[in-house]
């Protein structure tokens, strides 16, 4: 074997494989196993040390694996013993799964929250989500489940881990309501305060509780600080100055229900506390973690989709209770969820609160009419496609291209959107690059922004809407682009119901419109809102902007019909006819 500097990490790998390539059906090659990585602990600290750790990880998984097995096969109490040693050391080193199993170490196995449910958690990649949290792999988690599968029990064994290896480190937890906070901090407590139920203070004996406060639904470990291990407060709760958080914000169904979620203004009330009183406790680095139904496109993990779609550091999960083939997904061992309860809880509801409750579709999904997963989308060259990229999507042709279009659908007045898309065409496919999606105000400087974009595309075609000021911004910007554009404004009143326009549109829009992947916009630039507005645009409620959806319509017909000759109906000359 070649020689390392005893101590060292290359060292401790080859003795490590030594010992696991051996025989680990071997009793005495388990407690070898674990006495290594235990001395391998005091030469290399994991906690400073993360490339020592995630081996040392890796080697206590694959033995306490074989421990289990063999503690299964023979009985043997001394690999039992030596499982739960090497779970011991996972957990107090920051490893999930290990931790929520140990926790449980001393209960009845039926009464158990974890074990029974884990199976399902890790096929659904929910504790290799959480795991990723702590790795630093993710920023944001969110997850959606069906009532009563363990969202909530889940989060309170998540934070009582996580205080207990970061306990001067602060939290922030919330939810729609004080009971429901209250509910997740006696949650926290009780494990932390049950030895006979639970193993917290085996996996952190020197970590001790410096205070709580019941009033104020706080708990504090190791020092006596401004900011509280653990603060709980509802959305409408007073969190100003009330805590920061370094380490971890949470957050448990935001929205109170049906009524809630069908009321896009309360919503968007919500999603304002959201932002201006529950985000703005994070201190950099503060990782997030939501759990919710999902009750709407517009509830906060769907603007947060919205926000961070493309991101890689951002996960979604939302698991139905049915899958598609109409099989329960949550089948734990213990108190599981069979197909029979799931339809029983749909034939006893209205469908709308079935889909959001138990298959996790919003109230809008239904009616959406281009939602983000039925849209092309396209990158300008393989160099821009972000590693793991497993989206269908399509390269730009390198060459100019057939024709380029712009359609105009102006900005009338208050909270209106001027929506320009461009489009390049290809034979039968438009590639979208740029748009200009505004509501400001100021039209001295919306008309620059109108102007700009069609000298950096010089479009052969030009559209404008004519309806209202659109004559206006027609000529305004007509005297901006001449002899810098080739093409003149053309202007059309639009005359259609505007509904209906988009309706008989969507399809042709979905065959043949590519936008750019959500990886190449922020979600605040005119691109991001645009495709925001467009994917949002739902046929069962009142929207209170449909500029961006309403233009590609107009360019859907302005392509298809570009003279704008208009059809008329007519009898049928055979109708009667044999």
């Amino acid at each position: 074997m070649q020689k390392f500097t005893e101590g060292s990490i290359e060292w401790y790998r080859a003795i490590l494989n030594q010992i696991i390539n051996d025989d680990m059906t071997v009793y005495q090659n388990q407690k070898d196993c674990l006495d290594l990585l235990l001395n391998m602990n005091i030469d290399l600290p994991f906690k400073d040390n993360p490339d020592a750790r995630n081996m040392a990880m890796k080697v206590s998984r694959y033995a306490h694996t074989a421990a289990a097995r063999n503690a299964a096969l023979t009985g043997s109490g001394n690999f039992d013993d030596i499982y739960w040693q090497y779970l011991l050391m996972e957990a107090q080193n920051y490893q999930v799964d290990s931790g929520l199993l140990y926790l449980e170490k001393n209960r009845i196995p039926k009464e158990r929250f974890y074990e029974p449910r884990r199976n399902v958690f890790l096929q659904h990649n929910i504790i290799g989500s959480l795991q990723d949290l702590m790795d630093d792999k993710l920023d944001i988690f969110a997850l959606s489940v069906p009532p009563g599968c363990g969202k909530s029990t889940l989060e309170d064994f998540f934070l009582s881990l996580v205080g207990g290896w970061f306990p001067n480190d602060f939290n922030l937890s919330s939810a729609h309501s004080s009971i429901l906070t209250r509910s997740l901090y006696d949650g926290v407590l009780e494990i932390i305060n049950d030895p006979v139920e639970y193993t917290w203070h085996e996996v952190f004996p020197n970590v001790e509780i410096q205070g709580t406060n019941a009033k104020e639904t706080t708990v504090n470990l190791e020092r006596n600080g401004r900011f509280k291990t653990w603060t709980f407060r509802s959305i409408d709760g007073s969190l100003t100055g009330a805590t920061r958080c370094n380490r971890f914000l949470t957050a448990d169904d935001l929205v109170s229900g049906i009524e809630e979620a069908l009321n896009k203004n309360r919503l968007d009330t919500l999603w304002t506390k959201v932002v201006n009183d529950l985000r703005s406790r994070r201190l950099e680095g503060c990782k997030e973690f939501y759990i919710a139904t999902r009750w709407s496109v517009h509830d906060p993990i769907g603007k947060l989709q919205q926000l961070y779609a493309g991101n890689p550091r951002a996960r979604f999960i939302a698991v139905p209770a049915l899958d598609e083939n109409g099989k329960s997904n949550f089948l734990f061992t213990v108190n599981g969820f069979s197909e029979k309860y799931f339809n029983d809880a749909k034939e006893s509801m209205d469908e709308i609160s079935y889909n959001c409750l138990y298959q996790q579709q919003p109230v809008e999904r239904e009616g959406l009419l281009l939602p983000p997963d039925k849209l092309k989308r396209f990158f300008f060259s393989k160099e821009d496609v972000p590693d793991g990229c497993a989206d269908e999507y399509i390269i730009i042709p390198d060459k100019n291209a057939d024709a380029i279009w712009a359609i105009c659908d102006t900005k009338d007045k208050g909270t209106d959107f001027e929506s320009l898309p461009i489009a390049y065409q290809y034979g039968d496919k438009f590639f979208f690059p740029d748009v200009v999606f505004d509501d400001t105000t100021d039209y001295d400087i919306l008309d620059r922004k109108t102007a700009d974009i069609l000298i950096r595309h010089n479009p052969h075609k030009i559209r404008f809407e004519s309806n209202n000021v659109g004559n206006r911004v027609a000529h305004n910007i007509q005297k901006m682009i001449t002899g810098k554009c080739r093409a003149e404004i053309e202007t059309k009143p639009t005359s259609a119901n505007k509904e209906t326009k988009i309706l008989v549109n969507s399809d042709y829009i979905a065959k043949h419109f590519y936008f750019l992947h959500p990886s190449q916009y922020k979600a605040k630039s005119d691109y991001g809102l645009f495709m925001a507005n467009v994917t949002t645009y739902t046929t069962r409620a009142k929207v209170p902007h449909d500029d961006g959806i309403d233009s590609l319509a107009m360019m859907a017909e302005y392509i298809q019909n570009p003279l704008g000759g208009k059809a008329t109906a007519m009898q049928n000359p055979f109708w009667g006819r044999r």
